[in-house]
């Protein structure tokens, strides 16, 4: 029996839910496990009956330390993202199975079990450009192929990005309010195609040749710049924490926007990162893995490209230096 609207699934309530649903047969034995990271969405591992699924459901309350609400209704249009992409970029993404507007839930395939993280091996020193070069190229397709395709909503994007990332850091930095309102004011205002919205390494499993972007449910249309500068970030981030692989990151940024391809204003991308990257120490999500020092490198570097941003890749990079131990 599908949950009532507002309750959130469990490992007791999984697997009735998914008989319910016509996902698994009455009976099954299914082997279920909670997937960790899930601030925005409940999300469960289920395998049964030669079938290896994922079920994600929407939260309201994000589950972070300052209060977060977002609407529920964001699961459907992660449903219909996943299904625009694997007509756009086939094998791009999970291959969507059930999608549940009143429960605000989706299933769909689960990653084969030697997939990983990309952000999990940038954060062991594996810097793959061939990933890079990939992700490059499907995010061209996306922007490239859904000028007149309506998907998601303004809304979703201010609730999940502008307030809790651009508005947040304006509170708290109330110097630099002016600055960080030009973006958001541009970010607003545009609205060329199909945005993502989280285009990180976190949404992104990698497994041989195989790769899959997930996580599509901040997607909107808006601003392509924002995803380029939302990858750039990480990948930025990543040299903060890891000074030993900075020369891979650097050439996985270079692969990307290389594969990427289209024309791109870089001191707006690159003021756009600056934003970015102080809202990942300062505003509602803060990156987990920065220590101490890392986050008062991060903050002084995001300061300096948002209110003197870099013209190109590598004087970005170069903005970077150690941090004090």
């Amino acid at each position: 029996m599908p949950p009532v609207s507002g309750t959130i699934l469990t490992l007791e309530t999984v697997p009735e839910y998914l008989v319910g649903r016509g996902v698994f047969e009455p009976g099954a034995g299914l082997e279920v496990e909670e997937l960790g990271g899930g601030v925005s969405a409940a999300v469960f591992a289920v395998r049964g009956e030669s079938k290896r699924i994922v079920v994600k459901q929407a939260r309201e309350r994000f589950s972070v330390a300052d209060e977060w609400i977002v609407p529920r209704d964001r699961a459907v249009d992660e449903a219909r993202a996943l299904e625009l992409m694997a007509v756009i970029t086939p094998g791009s993404v999970p291959r969507l199975l059930d999608v549940d507007p009143s429960s605000y839930a989706l299933v769909m395939e689960e990653a084969p079990a030697a997939w990983r993280p990309w952000k999990s091996m940038l954060l062991e020193g594996e810097a793959d450009t061939a990933v890079a070069r990939r992700l490059g190229e499907v995010l061209a397709a996306l922007h490239g192929r859904t000028a007149d395709v309506g998907l998601g909503s303004a809304e979703s994007f201010d609730a999940q990005r502008v307030d809790p990332y651009f508005r947040t850091i304006q509170r708290r930095h109330p110097e630099l309010a002016g600055e960080i309102e030009a973006y958001v004011g541009r970010l607003l205002a545009t609205d060329r195609c199909v945005v993502h919205g989280d285009y990180s390494p976190k949404n992104v499993l990698v497994g041989g040749a195989g790769l899959w972007v997930i996580d599509w449910e901040i997607v909107h249309r808006g601003d392509p710049a924002f995803d380029v500068a939302f990858l750039l970030n990480h990948l930025l981030l990543k040299t903060i924490h890891g000074r030993e692989a900075r020369a891979g990151h650097e050439a996985c940024g270079r692969a990307f926007l290389d594969a990427y391809g289209a024309e791109l204003d870089m001191t707006y991308v690159l003021g756009l990162v600056g934003c970015l990257m102080l809202a990942r120490v300062d505003g509602k999500s803060p990156a987990e893995y920065l220590t101490e020092p890392e986050r008062e490198h991060a903050r002084s570097t995001g300061i300096t490209l948002l209110t003197e941003p870099s013209a190109s890749l590598p004087d970005a990079w170069a903005r970077i230096t150690p941090p004090p131990q």
